[in-house]
């Protein structure tokens, strides 16, 4: 019910939203006159795209390669929407000054239209390319009470793999993580959003990931949406990752541990347990814990952690979404100290989720350099 629902409130927002271009930018541009028709058809297929993709996005009807096409085409109607609404700004603070767009010259009229026109087509290639680019790193340095050593993390969340972002995807990253010679991998959850099986072919990939110390990897809420149970076997089967649920390791100079991610609590399996995940810490040494959900920090007593590695929120994804984000997680993306000890780091994430579409807020990979306080 809740997925109908879902994707019911989807559909009829983005069927709104080409009407609304088509009534206030479509019908209104001098260069679309004679268009108009081949824009209403356009738009609609549009819509009957996204409807589509709505109903049939977790199903097996649609292989990667149908699935990424359809994923793209929520962009146009995005990116144009909120171009439109720029216009509409701009007409109504010209009403206010008195002036029209009628009464600007028809060269100068048609020359801003192209450009409106060319600059919606630019920033719709450029939220698609946004979302499914290999990420760049974000290099960072966190200050550590008591670290008696440097250490170089590399921070990897929501890589999301699936239909959209699969092999090559997670190739790319690992050749990239592997230039940089860190200390520790960290994988903060969600780095699986398909039925296990079908990562099967190429999930041992990250074996090739090489650091000193390993990688350490906690689950996020999609590795639940796609039987927890059989997302686990898996890993455990083909990957050498220490798998961190509610479970902790100490590495001599320092500790980490990992919590099973918040959805365990409403699906009854494999919930945050902190306690649990701290029997077996020293905790007079820094200590760094794994947990998705940054609202984690705000459930759970984390006062006995330097440092809490999270992910989830994608930065927002998409523009004006980080506002929801803030208000369901209270955090988005960066560095926040949340006590004179503990620091909490919530990623942008490699990957998305949805529609392939990013604003506002490009994806990364995340170097960690921790020092010792001064």
């Amino acid at each position: 019910m809740i997925f109908l629902i879902f994707s019911f409130g989807v559909t009829l927002i983005f069927g709104l939203a080409n009407i609304y271009i088509y009534k206030r930018l479509v019908l209104k541009f001098i260069t679309l006159k004679y268009l108009r028709r081949l824009f209403a058809l356009i738009l609609f297929t549009l819509f009957l795209a996204q409807a589509f993709f709505m109903v049939f996005r977790s199903s097996e009807y649609l292989n990667d390669t149908w699935y990424s096409f359809f994923a793209s085409l929520y962009a146009p109607t995005y990116c144009f929407f909120f171009v439109t609404l720029l216009l509409d700004f701009l007409r109504l603070v010209l009403t206010l000054l008195g002036k029209s767009f009628m009464k600007i010259a028809s060269f100068l009229k048609v020359s801003f239209e192209i450009f409106v026109l060319l600059f919606g087509a630019f920033i719709t290639y450029f939220s698609i390319y946004s979302a499914i680019k290999v990420p760049e790193f974000n290099e960072v340095d966190i200050e550590i009470s008591h670290l008696t050593k440097e250490l170089k993390i590399a921070m990897l969340t929501d890589i999301h793999l699936g239909k959209n972002l699969h092999e090559k995807f997670l190739s790319e990253i690992i050749e990239k993580v592997n230039s940089k010679n860190v200390d520790m991998i960290v994988i903060v959850g969600d780095l699986v959003d398909a039925k296990p099986e079908t990562l099967k072919p190429y999930i041992s990939k990250l074996n090739d990931l090489k650091s000193t110390y390993g990688t350490f990897y906690a689950l996020g809420n999609h590795e639940y949406y796609h039987g927890i149970n059989e997302v686990l076997e898996l890993l455990k089967g083909q990957t050498n990752m220490r798998i961190l649920v509610n479970e902790g390791v100490d590495l001599d100079f320092i500790n980490i541990a990992g919590v099973g991610d918040l959805v365990g609590l409403r699906k009854g399996i494999l919930a945050p347990d902190l306690a649990r995940a701290k029997v077996d810490l020293n905790l007079s040494k820094p200590s760094i814990l794994l947990a998705h959900q940054p609202k984690t920090t705000q459930l759970y007593d984390v006062s006995d952690f330097d440092l809490i590695l999270s992910g989830h929120t994608h930065g927002g994804q998409i523009f004006p979404f980080a506002l929801l984000v803030k208000l369901q997680q209270g955090f988005v993306s960066g560095l926040y100290p949340l006590s004179e000890k503990t620091q909490l780091f919530v990623s942008r994430g490699a990957g998305f989720w949805g529609p392939s579409l990013r604003t506002f807020s490009q994806s990364e990979l995340v170097i960690l350099n921790l020092r010792g306080d001064k």
